[in-house]
């Protein structure tokens, strides 16, 4: 069981690195529960509970015991889709994990689907007994076991129990590696979005840029016609003194032209005087 244990200790290292990731997705819950309060050595301890909501893919809850020793017992609990049921059993005792007596805790953790749940729930367990829990307990169990089981049936219970929970380990992994492409893809249309946005911005400066563009030619013709006006205005003014010149210079012909209408009859006036 030891390569089951450290299997499943990869696996809960994997949760604690890439559990903030799978966070993001929505919250699910776990209730956890044990068969019994307590338990003495030999027992078949059952954890049970359920995910709420169920998963709709394979996946797979850890389930962790741990004493006043150390970790006691790891495995895994495959989730049945669509009800979220979870079912583990182990026995009690037959480590040095179990030579002391007390309060143990059962963590189970679980991820899938972008979710994540935890929960702990408690029982007491009696050191002794049947079993015993110590380092001779074992060595007699074992002794005895061997010489009712051959050594081949043995080596294949073990290599069945490690696949299964390599097969639940990789099912659980494989959940955790779609959550994270669901991340991906979601991260690559925001992305996209972005880059969107930024395309418009772009064009909308680009017209303001245009916009402005016509301002200062509006600007600058106003400029010119006002110049303009400014010119006509001293036209007019030029003008006006003309026509001052003009009515000066008509006055003085006309009174030439009377004085020369006036001298030209005193000259009849002479003649006639002198011929008569």
């Amino acid at each position: 069981m030891k390569t089951t244990r450290t299997l499943a200790t990869v696996l809960l290292a994997a949760f604690l690195v890439l559990g903030p990731v799978a966070a993001l997705g929505a919250t699910s819950t776990m209730t956890l529960q044990t068969n019994a309060s307590s338990y003495s050595s030999g027992q078949s301890v059952t954890v049970s509970g359920t995910i709420t909501p169920a998963p709709t893919i394979a996946s797979a809850v850890v389930v962790t015991t741990s004493g006043p020793n150390g970790v006691a017992d790891t495995g895994t609990a495959a989730v049945q889709t669509g009800t979220g049921t979870f079912s583990y059993t182990f026995v009690a005792g037959g480590s040095m994990y179990w030579a002391t007596g007390g309060t143990f805790t059962i963590t189970g953790m679980w991820g899938a689907q972008g979710n994540t749940a935890t929960a702990t729930t408690t029982f007491t367990y009696a050191a002794g007994g049947t079993g015993g829990g110590g380092v001779t307990t074992v060595t007699t169990t074992v002794v005895n076991t061997v010489t009712t089981v051959s050594i081949a049936t043995v080596t294949q219970t073990v290599a069945s129990s490690d696949a299964a929970a390599l097969t639940s380990i990789q099912t659980s992994l494989a959940g955790i590696t779609s959550s994270i492409s669901v991340l991906t893809s979601g991260f690559g249309t925001i992305n996209t979005a972005i880059q969107g946005m930024t395309t418009t911005v772009s064009g909308l400066t680009s017209s303001i840029n245009t916009i402005s563009t016509g301002v200062t030619g509006i600007t600058n013709t106003l400029a010119t016609l006002s110049t303009g006006l400014n010119s006509l205005n001293t036209f007019g003014t030029q003008l006006t003194s003309l026509t001052n010149a003009v009515n000066t210079n008509q006055t003085y012909v006309l009174v030439v032209a009377a004085l020369a209408a006036i001298t030209l009859v005193l000259e009849l006036a002479i003649l006639v005087r002198k011929l008569s």
